[in-house]
């Protein structure tokens, strides 16, 4: 057994104790695996996280309490395990010690999560290059992967093979409520490096959040915003408040690349002043600017990727995506 399972084996065996003990006393045992966690912690990136989230648990009062022990109690054990550890340690801890490797010996621009556009229309390219891509990232230790899809999941299958196939990398599904009937419900829930990222632009996505968090999924909310009224909703607060009945432990806004900038600016000043502030029991994060600042401290370099549906990629250095000139079969080579 290499030095790496044994590594893995070990944070399993400490993820389950610490759900074990978050469900009999909160409080105390967040703030053991904090302290344990940023004291075994060598990058740059979970130091900086752990630290943020140490200062947060300094609140007795926090509502993120609240949203933390939901999670144990109601997400499925499994899941909540893997998907830690995914996103922790593959991606966070080991992935971004070899994509700083890649990057000194190659010079090579890595963005540590690609979005990938599924949107249905005639120009989509085929499932197949996105499954190259995905290979062709895991071999740059790129683990973070998010596919955006609206209408039916009609990819479904080629999905879960997906996920399957890489199943220490994580997972993010943005679809509509519509979308998640009970077969795919069922299958979703035996893969365990998956969360579903509800759009809540739907009108009637509330009876399917309540239906994700019955059944024990790990699930987040997102909101497109494309217009000022929909992103005054953001900052008003109304939306965060109405997903507090509904439990999903991350609230994701997305601003739209034809949106004002001063207007993206107000969102994610909005969405860092609320999760510093613990307001709600749901983490609010604005995706992109998020994940460009996770980027710049795995590789100093502020960038993320999204994959179009026609194959190009757009590229975001802070707020928003712009056109660039590469394709998807360029990412990673």
């Amino acid at each position: 057994m290499d030095q790496e399972s044994i590594t893995k084996g070990i944070l399993s065996g400490i993820v389950d104790r610490y759900i074990r003990e978050i469900t009999r006393d909160p409080h105390r045992s967040i703030r053991k695996l904090l302290d344990m966690a940023e004291c075994t912690s060598d990058g740059p990136t979970q130091k900086i996280c752990y630290q943020m989230m140490q200062q947060m648990a300094t609140d007795q009062s926090s509502p993120y309490y609240e949203m933390i022990h939901h999670l144990v109690t109601h997400a499925d054990p499994q899941t909540v395990k893997t998907f830690g550890i995914n996103l922790g340690h593959n991606a966070w801890t080991f992935g971004s010690g070899g994509i700083r490797r890649i990057i000194t010996e190659t010079n090579t621009p890595i963005s540590w999560a690609v979005i990938i556009d599924r949107t249905e229309n005639k120009d989509r390219i085929p499932f197949s290059a996105i499954r190259d891509l995905v290979n062709r990232g895991r071999s740059h230790e790129v683990y973070a992967w998010l596919l955006s899809t609206s209408g039916p999941l009609n990819e479904w299958d080629k999905y879960t093979k997906l996920f399957r196939e890489h199943n220490d990398c994580v997972f993010g599904l943005i679809t509509e409520p519509d979308t998640l009937d009970e077969q795919i419900l069922e299958e979703a829930a035996e893969i365990h490096n998956l969360m579903i990222l509800l759009n809540t632009d739907a009108p009637d996505w509330q009876p399917c959040a309540d239906r994700l968090s019955e059944k024990g999924f790990l699930y987040s909310a997102c909101r497109f915003v494309q217009n000022e009224v929909q992103a005054e909703e953001i900052i008003d607060g109304s939306w965060l408040e109405e997903l507090t009945l509904h439990h999903p432990l991350m609230a994701f806004t997305i601003a739209s690349d034809s949106l004002p900038r001063e207007t993206t600016q107000k969102i994610r000043d909005y969405i860092w002043d609320t999760r510093l502030e613990q307001i709600y029991p749901v983490l609010p994060a604005d995706l992109i600017s998020d994940f460009v600042i996770i980027n710049r401290l795995v590789t100093h370099r502020d960038l993320l990727y999204r994959v179009e549906t026609d194959g190009c990629v757009s590229a975001a250095s802070e707020l928003q995506f712009e056109k660039s000139s590469l394709k998807c079969e360029d990412l990673f080579i």
